[in-house]
């Protein structure tokens, strides 16, 4: 737990610097190497998968992020070969037709640019990368109060619902879950749900998630924390709970650190990315099983 009264010293600290800094400083940047960008994933759900392509742009840009038009993008596993289409009301977003990914499996993207803004030669960027394994499905999903013993910040116990899925989970303890959390439908993020992005099942592989053998010594275990200021009587609240590798959460994590450094504080963070290309291309392409479940919340049900 963090002292709180050296908590209090540094926000003090922090508020005289702020507040005696207000004159606007320029800084004469150098321009980067612009390279490509690759977002693209494939599931176990039943959907159109997508393939985004971009260029890197400057630090503080303000201008709109410049779109790689009319690549060739496909995937290929076993002896299937999937075709990512370019929307026409959206340049640079690749759709596949709607189909199901298969655990376990191996995916090959190619991605081909013929016209590109880099260089004379075409763009030519592949990854491989391998479906994660997950649990059969969630069971039920609890809604329950906080206990915040640990003293969890930014998390006020009387106004937060905690988020405690029962599942069976497979053994291999180097499986971390990404989660979202969803109200109604639509992706649910507040700044409690945040603190639970990523989920590590060490220490849990094998167990039935929050089933006896985990209550022995323990009160339920939460994979989101919600606020009870964004409920309503009858909100269907959902969990989808994502099985990613450990490569992609320091993928993930190093995007997080990026967030908000600049150049008096240091060089960026190095970003990693399972792309290999003739342009040195950033991104990742992942393969990942869900399992969801969901929730009707009460307003009562706390009494």
């Amino acid at each position: 737990m963090v002292n709180r009264k050296l908590y209090i010293g540094l926000m003090v600290v922090l508020g005289l610097i702020t507040a005696s800094c207000t004159e606007d400083i320029m800084m004469d940047l150098p321009e980067g190497r612009k390279v490509p960008v690759v977002e693209g994933s494939i599931t176990n759900e039943c959907k159109r998968h997508e393939v985004i392509l971009s260029y890197s742009s400057e630090l503080y840009s303000t201008d709109s992020k410049e779109m790689i038009t009319g690549a060739e993008v496909y995937m290929t596993s076993n002896d299937d070969t999937i075709w990512f289409y370019e929307q026409d009301n959206k340049q640079g977003h690749y759709l596949s037709d709607s189909l199901a990914g298969i655990k376990n499996r191996w995916y090959h993207l190619e991605i081909n640019a013929e016209d590109n803004t880099l260089f004379a030669a075409p763009i030519h960027i592949y990854a491989d990368t391998k479906m994660s394994n997950n649990a059969s499905g969630i069971d039920s999903v609890g809604l329950l109060p906080l206990r915040n013993e640990e003293g969890l910040p930014f998390v006020d116990e009387n106004a937060a619902v905690c988020v405690c899925p029962y599942f069976q989970t497979l053994s291999n303890e180097n499986i971390i879950y990404q989660v979202e959390l969803y109200l109604n439908g639509r992706l649910f993020k507040n700044r409690p749900s945040r603190l639970f992005n990523l989920f590590s099942m060490e220490g849990y592989a094998g167990y039935y998630f929050n089933g006896p053998e985990m209550l022995k010594n323990n009160a339920e275990v939460p994979v989101g924390i919600m606020n009870k200021s964004y409920l309503h009587e009858g909100d269907v609240i959902g969990v989808k709970l994502y099985s990613i590798s450990k490569d992609y959460m320091y993928f993930l994590a190093g995007q997080k650190l990026a967030i908000g450094v600049n150049p008096i504080m240091g060089a960026f963070p190095a970003v990693f990315s399972n792309l290999f290309s003739n342009c040195n291309a950033i991104g990742w392409f992942n393969a990942t099983s869900v399992i969801e479940g969901e929730s009707i919340y009460h307003e009562n049900m706390f009494e």
